[in-house]
């Protein structure tokens, strides 16, 4: 598959993906989109949050459902980095050689609890750090202490500003 291609079917996916298909089931699809942009994909959520408090939704249950989407989301990074390392070095060809191990846990090392407390203010490198804090085996309530106050910061930031905007 060339390069080109993958990006003109990336392109038409994230198009169909942020504009119709989750503002159709309202407060439900913005959960939806929160939970698959809380993963690597990166799907604007502020588009649907901004139509929806356009259309008159209410605050708290726009707020709710992007809080729950990308916790969940959150939570699901953490456990693909867990078992994935796992899986990663059940399939490594040379289990001797450690390529790039330390160069993938970089932010976190240099960061430590505030990069999981920042990753859901920037898309796909976000992901990857809460990805990254499972494959570390970060402690779990730790993580999620930290994650969910970073994204309630970011929710209450996001829905207060586009609210008093529409």
């Amino acid at each position: 598959m060339s390069y080109e291609l993958f990006i003109e079917y990336y392109q038409q996916l994230q198009e169909i993906l942020a504009n119709n298909t989750f503002q159709e089931y309202g407060v439900i699809g913005l959960f939806v989109n929160s939970l698959l942009s809380a993963t690597a994909l990166p799907i604007p959520t502020e588009i649907l949050t901004s139509a929806l408090l356009m259309g008159g939704e209410n605050i708290f249950l726009v707020a709710t459902a992007l809080m729950v989407g990308s916790t969940i989301g959150g939570v699901f990074n953490y456990a693909i980095g867990f078992g994935g390392n796992r899986i990663f070095n059940k399939f490594k060809k040379n289990k001797h050689k450690d390529y790039g191990h330390k160069k993938s846990h970089k932010i976190l090392d240099k960061f430590g609890w505030s990069a999981i407390f920042f990753a859901s203010w920037i898309p796909v490198i976000g992901d990857i750090v809460l990805i990254s804090a499972g494959a570390k085996k970060m402690k779990f309530s730790k993580f999620t202490i930290f994650m969910i106050s970073g994204k309630a910061l970011k929710t209450i930031v996001v829905v207060v500003g586009l609210g008093s905007i529409f």
